[in-house]
């Protein structure tokens, strides 16, 4: 495989290589002398461009200025994020940022801090759930309140800490840098000024507000419990709802992925708009109107990385389109991990953001190799056959390249996810198109109802099918033991297979055309 083809690849190799040192080199090496020598390296790399003729020697600093900037913006981002936590009481007004999820015992929710020492900051807190019945409950994104409670470090746990998975950096990841448990009378509702917040949080907030209202409103609709929870998670990125049985149905047979948000959604709005505006004069106009209301939709649910990744991807492929094309390749999936790295660093170790671009990662390059393997006739003649065999594809080429990282992070493999996809997808196809409808239908109550029963009957139909090949035996494997280094030698093996496999391919390219040209 050529690699100057993809310029942007290599690009995001080296971001990442950056990443991971900086991350090694935070506190032993000051921030402020990575900046120092990226500002050196730029410089440099400027006068190399414009008075030298060498072009590797430029494209040599242009690497460097990547690998360095990887360095200096983790630990900037490290950096922010370290606050001294002393364990003593404090006061502050804060925010709610995030839906409260009810548990047993409390009420969880993420408070970005407004007012207070650790202003601009995200915290974990736990509502103690008999304080004032029912006033918790009532809590909502948006809702100011004044607190006076510990802030404390997030630790590991037993319970959380399943697999590899590191609860503390996930939480440092998604900017959340203490947690605290608030007691009955330590805390009032209050008016909060949102001025010390940043613009992209005030954002975020009113629009997670607006689609928790938006849910509220379906929520009356004759829909189950269990229903109305997948939903919810699957068109409006809300998991509040699911309870753990739900979650660990889903797990088993493999369709985790179905109740994350991903491309799938992205794409339905922006094939919607785009079959609207086919015309060729409103071609602009409808590209334009597309990229607006898939970027509302990102910030509506949260802007998880599944979503900024497709996002990204979508207006890529939105220009493309103008200028005549219509391909998406792998320079487009690095260029977007580009984009997000250089925005969040710490977003690498995200489990969703690793999930997410290697399954897109695995469906544009496995998925190209399953294509040239020779299939049976009648594949070509009956078209459910040949939808059935590309769902295959997608599937086996999309497990390939996440099931390393399945075992490493929950150590389980599910065994019937092909079965479970030629399920899933179909029905979850159906549950995001008529969800659409069913939002869109919120000014006429009466056919809403009908849309959303019709969603509910789909999400349990799906529900009832997903637990019951997670019933039968030997649906997943448990106690998958693996570390870093064996992850690594699994894709280095799926890389060096994807290798031979392309030379392959083009040896009998060559050797065809060689034929070729011998005979005439």
């Amino acid at each position: 495989m050529n690699t100057q083809m993809y310029p942007f690849l290599r690009i995001a190799i080296v971001l990442v290589a950056g990443i991971m040192v900086g991350d090694m080199l935070y506190g032993h090496v000051p921030v402020i002398v990575m900046f120092g020598v990226l500002a050196v390296l730029v410089c440099a790399t400027i006068v190399a461009y414009t008075r030298s003729n060498c072009k590797k020697l430029t494209t040599l600093l242009l690497m460097l200025d990547v690998f360095v900037l990887g360095i200096w913006n983790v630990g900037r981002m490290e950096q922010r994020l370290d606050v001294p936590l002393n364990g003593q009481t404090e006061m502050y007004d804060a925010v709610v940022a995030e839906r409260p999820v009810v548990g047993q015992r409390t009420i969880r929710c993420v408070l970005a801090v407004a007012e207070g020492r650790l202003a601009g900051q995200r915290i974990s807190a736990f509502f103690q759930k008999d304080s004032v019945i029912g006033d918790e409950q009532r809590l909502a994104v948006g809702d100011g309140v004044r607190v006076v409670s510990r802030l404390n470090a997030i630790i590991n746990s037993q319970r959380q800490q399943a697999g590899h998975f590191d609860y503390v950096r996930y939480q440092r990841v998604h900017g959340i840098v203490a947690r605290t448990y608030i007691n009955r009378g330590s805390w009032k509702r209050s008016r909060v000024s949102m001025r010390r917040l940043g613009v992209m949080q005030r954002v975020l907030i009113g629009m997670r507000s607006a689609r928790d209202r938006l849910l509220s409103h379906n929520e009356i609709h004759n829909m189950s419990e269990s229903a109305y929870a997948v939903v919810a998670a699957m068109t409006m990125g809300d998991r509040s709802r699911l309870t753990r049985e739900l979650r660990q149905s889903y797990a088993a047979s493999g369709a985790s992925h179905v109740l994350a948000l991903s491309g799938l959604h992205l794409g339905v709005i922006y094939g919607l708009l785009s079959l609207i505006f086919v015309h060729r004069r409103m071609r602009v106009l409808g590209q334009v109107l597309a990229m607006v209301a898939i970027w509302a939709y990102a910030a509506l649910v949260g802007m998880p990385p599944s979503v900024l990744r497709s996002a990204t991807m979508l207006t890529l492929f939105a220009f493309v389109v103008l200028t005549g094309r219509r391909q998406v390749s792998l320079n487009t999936l690095a260029f977007a991990a580009v984009l997000q790295l250089v925005a969040n660093p710490l977003a690498l170790w995200d489990v969703g953001f690793q999930m997410s671009f290697l399954a897109v990662l695995g469906i544009v390059m496995l998925n190209m190799r399953l294509s040239n393997v020779e299939t049976p006739a009648c594949i070509g003649r009956w078209r459910v056959i040949g939808w059935v065999w590309s769902l295959v594809k997608v599937s086996l080429a999309a497990q390939l390249a996440v099931a390393p990282l399945s075992m490493y992070y929950f150590g389980t493999f599910p065994c019937y996810f092909l079965l479970t996809n030629l399920v899933a997808i179909p029905l979850a196809t159906i549950i995001v198109y008529t969800s659409i409808v069913m939002y869109a239908l919120g000014f006429w109550v009466w056919m809403q109802g009908v849309v959303a029963t019709f969603v509910g009957w789909m999400a349990t139909l799906m529900n009832t099918s997903l637990g019951f090949i997670a019933s039968l035996p030997g649906a997943c494997m448990y106690g998958i033991h693996i570390n870093a280094r064996q992850v690594w030698l699994m894709y280095a093996l799926l890389l060096v297979a994807y290798l031979m496999s392309y030379y392959i391919e083009r040896r009998n390219i060559t050797t065809a055309s060689r034929s070729a040209l011998d005979k005439l």
